[in-house]
């Protein structure tokens, strides 16, 4: 794969798209866009009877991730069946809610296996294909929240802020080899993911948030993205004004979530 992919669907007709966190949400929302533009899809999330049943040409695996012997079965599969992984849309991601003072850490352990430890892993295990070959793209869902720490949501900012270091350290390894790495930044999505948290719950303003994103215009921007050649993705594009005011004007970030939240 050449370091962007060209918009006209026939580019992706030879291509093969590995995605975890499949069956709902941001990663069904691009296996979706991906399947119309004639991608070839592996796709991975946890065992359900809707993901399991489903009738398409993708080769759907069921499985928990943070598992070695399911990411194992996931990279054989994907090679056995199409003979490369062109990319690889590590999604799957969980929360939790908590002050820093009060958080569960024994909780957060199994988040940052979910969100951090596990695609790191199965980047592992892909990256060895992509560099057979000479070409791939891994693609990363870190948070805005990755960027601007929220006092409520501290360990889960934290496991995105680890996510975002992983994506340009790679970045700044793989240079040269073909395969390149995008960083992916959602501000907050409108998908099931305050039903499936870890731990705790958010803040009542919190709750009332209606500035969100759906989980299509998020698969949208990153098959987008992929298209461009680009190294970072933010949904929406406002993202990338929270983060600059966090970094150039710390104070004002503070006051801004004081008064806000």
């Amino acid at each position: 794969m050449n370091s962007s992919i060209s918009r006209h669907n026939s580019a992706w007709n030879d291509k093969v798209v590995l995605i975890t966190g499949a069956s709902e949400g941001i990663g069904a929302g691009c296996a979706r866009l991906l399947a119309q533009r004639g991608a070839r899809l592996v796709l991975t999330a946890l065992p359900s009877e809707s993901f399991e049943r489903q009738e398409s040409e993708s080769c759907v695996i069921p499985g928990d991730i943070t598992s070695h012997e399911v990411r194992i079965e996931v990279v054989e599969r994907a090679m056995a069946r199409f003979g490369r992984i062109d990319v690889l849309i590590n999604n799957v991601g969980v929360g939790q809610y908590g002050y820093p003072t009060e958080v569960d850490t024994e909780i957060s352990k199994r988040m940052f296996d979910i969100n951090v430890f596990s695609p790191l892993a199965l980047t592992q295990l892909v990256i060895p294909h992509m560099r057979a070959k000479g070409s791939g793209v891994i693609v990363n869902l870190g948070s805005v929240g990755g960027k601007v720490s929220l006092p409520w949501a501290v360990m889960y900012c934290a496991t995105k802020w680890a996510v975002h270091c992983i994506d340009d350290s790679l970045h700044r390894e793989l240079q040269g080899t073909g395969i390149r790495v995008m960083k992916v930044c959602p501000g907050i999505v409108d998908t099931r993911f305050r039903e499936h948290v870890l731990a705790g719950a958010a803040p009542g303003r919190v709750e009332d948030i209606r500035r969100v994103v759906s989980a299509d215009a998020v698969a949208g921007a990153i098959v987008r993205g992929l298209e461009r050649g680009k190294r970072t993705v933010f949904v929406p594009k406002i993202g990338a004004v929270f983060t600059a005011l966090d970094f150039f004007a710390p104070r004002v970030m503070d006051w801004y979530l004081r008064r806000k939240f």
